[in-house]
C-alpha cells in the first residue's frame, strides 16, 4: 500500500486552470462549494487510481481539472474483464462513503447543515454525470466493457464511441430545451466532444495495441475459445477484426471444398512478422 501512495504522489498532475477556479471561488464566496468539488472529485480518481495500481496498470497520470479529473491508464482493451470492471466501478464506489464523512464534519464548528446538503447535492450529481454513457466518463467506460462481451473487440469500441456521440447529442439538445442555459454544462459538454474526437481518431491505434498485447502473451488457451469462420480470400485485417476480448481464437477457413483451421497465434505472427495484414487469409495455408 505504501508503494501505491507513492507512486500516486508522483502521478497527481493539478491543471493550471484549476487553481484560477479555485481563487475566483474564494473571492466570490464559495470557497466551501469549490473545496467540496475538489475533495469529491480528488476521492473519485483516486478510486480509479489505486484500483488499476493494485492490478499493476500503468498509470501514466492523474490529472484534476477544473471541473472534473482523469486517470488515465495505458491498459485499454488488455486487461481481463473482471479487472476492467473493478477499476471502472471503484471511482463511483466512493461517493457511497463520502456523505459520511460530511457527517462527521457537523460535529466541527466549520461545517453546517447548509454545508452538508451542499456535499450531499455535488456527490450525487457528480456521481450521476459519471454514470452517463458517454466517453471517456465511467459510463461510456463500462458500456465498451459490456459490448466487449457481445461483439469483437475492434466493433464493441466503434459502437461504444457511436453511441456516446448519440447520447452526448440528445442530453445537449434536452438541456437546450428544458434548462437555462448553462454554461458550466457547454464547458464540459465541449470537453467531451473533443474527448470523444480525439478517440475517433486513435482507433486503429487502440486496436493495434489489442491485437499487439495478444502476440505477444506466452499463451491464450486459459481463456474461452471460439471458432471465426472465414472465407479463404477475405483479407487479414479484416479477420483480426473478428476477434474478441478475453476469448482465444480457432480461425476456420472455408474453401469451396474443404476446410482448414489455424490458430490465433499463427495469424498474429502472419499479420506482424510477415507484413500479411493486407494479404488474403488463404496464403496462410
Amino acid at each position: 500500500m505504501i508503494k501505491e501512495i507513492r507512486t500516486l504522489r508522483k502521478k497527481v498532475h493539478i491543471h493550471p486552470v484549476f487553481w484560477i477556479v479555485f481563487g475566483t471561488g474564494i473571492l466570490t464566496g464559495h470557497f466551501w462549494d469549490v473545496t467540496a468539488t475538489f475533495f469529491i472529485v480528488m476521492m473519485h480518481e483516486l478510486g480509479h487510481a489505486y484500483a488499476a495500481l493494485f492490478f499493476g496498470w500503468r498509470l501514466t497520470s492523474m490529472e484534476l481539472l477544473p471541473f472534473g479529473g482523469v486517470a488515465k491508464v495505458d491498459e485499454s482493451g488488455t486487461r481481463p474483464f473482471q479487472e476492467e470492471l473493478i477499476v471502472t466501478l471503484s471511482g463511483p464506489m466512493q461517493h457511497f462513503w463520502l456523505p459520511f464523512v460530511s457527517s462527521a464534519l457537523l460535529l466541527t464548528p466549520y461545517w453546517n447543515m447548509t454545508n452538508h446538503e451542499m456535499f450531499l447535492e455535488k456527490n450525487w450529481m457528480i456521481l450521476l454525470f459519471n454514470m452517463f454513457p458517454v466517453w471517456p466518463l465511467d459510463g461510456g467506460k463500462l458500456l465498451l466493457i459490456v459490448l466487449s462481451r457481445y461483439f469483437p473487440y475492434r466493433r464493441a469500441y466503434r459502437l461504444a464511441l457511436l453511441f456516446s456521440f448519440l447520447f452526448l447529442t440528445l442530453l445537449t439538445i434536452w438541456v437546450v430545451f428544458h434548462r437555462t442555459i448553462l454554461l458550466n454544462y457547454f464547458v464540459i459538454a465541449l470537453f467531451l466532444l473533443a474527448m470523444l474526437i480525439k478517440e475517433w481518431r486513435q482507433q486503429r491505434y487502440v486496436f493495434m495495441r489489442f491485437l499487439l498485447d495478444r502476440w505477444q502473451k506466452a499463451t491464450l488457451d486459459h481463456l474461452e475459445g471460439v471458432t471465426v469462420c472465414v472465407p479463404k480470400d477475405m483479407m487479414l485485417m479484416h479477420v483480426v477484426e473478428k476477434f474478441y476480448k478475453d476469448r482465444h481464437h480457432r480461425i476456420m477457413i472455408q474453401g469451396k471444398k474443404e476446410q482448414h483451421i489455424i490458430t490465433e497465434k499463427h495469424v498474429l505472427n502472419a499479420f506482424f512478422n510477415e507484413n500479411y495484414y493486407d494479404q488474403a487469409i488463404g496464403k496462410l495455408l
